[in-house]
């Protein structure tokens, strides 16, 4: 029976060292997978024409009292673009419901310089230029300036919201702020 023990014994030990032996060998990895990378979000190109409407909430303030009331219109511009700072040239009229006293605000109108800094679909401006007002026949100008910021919804189509300041000089003190949205299509 020793003779059995000692025997199974060593086969025992035979069949690990096979089994050692069989881990030591070379293993070989499968072919690379490919890697792939998701596509780089692309950037907004701001460069082009475009025009639009724009409807909102205005308010005048002059010598003789103040009115507030809704005022739309539409604009039209073109921008340009180096790196993220997009700048350009923007014309806009508007059409308000300002009544001030016996005297009724027929339009707003404004040429200005829009500038401001791009990422990837949101473009936050600010803007400097001259405004005009016709009220009752008559017409004064003045300095105007404002904010906004636009966001790409597609390729060719621009939401966006603004506030603006308009001082009127001339013979009274009329001032107006506005703050409206904004819908604008891209040509190119």
């Amino acid at each position: 029976m020793k003779k059995y023990a000692i025997l199974t014994t060593a086969a025992a030990f035979a069949t690990l060292s096979v089994t050692a032996q069989a881990a030591d060998t070379t293993y070989y990895d499968p072919a690379p997978q490919p890697q792939y990378d998701a596509p780089a979000a692309q950037a907004t190109n701001w460069q082009g024409a475009y025009a639009g409407v724009q409807i909102g909430g205005g308010q005048i303030r002059t010598d003789g009292g103040n009115d507030t009331a809704m005022v739309g219109g539409a604009h039209a511009g073109y921008l340009m673009q180096r790196g993220q700072f997009v700048a350009g040239p923007e014309v806009d009229i508007n059409w308000t419901g300002w009544e001030v006293g016996s005297t009724d605000v027929d339009a707003t109108a404004r040429a200005r310089v829009r500038a401001g800094m791009a990422v990837d679909n949101l473009l936050v401006t600010g803007s400097v230029g001259y405004g005009r007002m016709w009220a009752d026949g008559e017409s004064d100008g003045g300095l105007s300036v404002g904010a906004g910021a636009d966001i790409a919804i597609s390729e060719k189509i621009i939401g966006g919201a603004e506030y603006l300041y308009t001082n009127i000089g001339g013979g009274a003190d009329i001032t107006t702020h506005e703050v409206r949205g904004r819908l604008s299509y891209k040509f190119n």
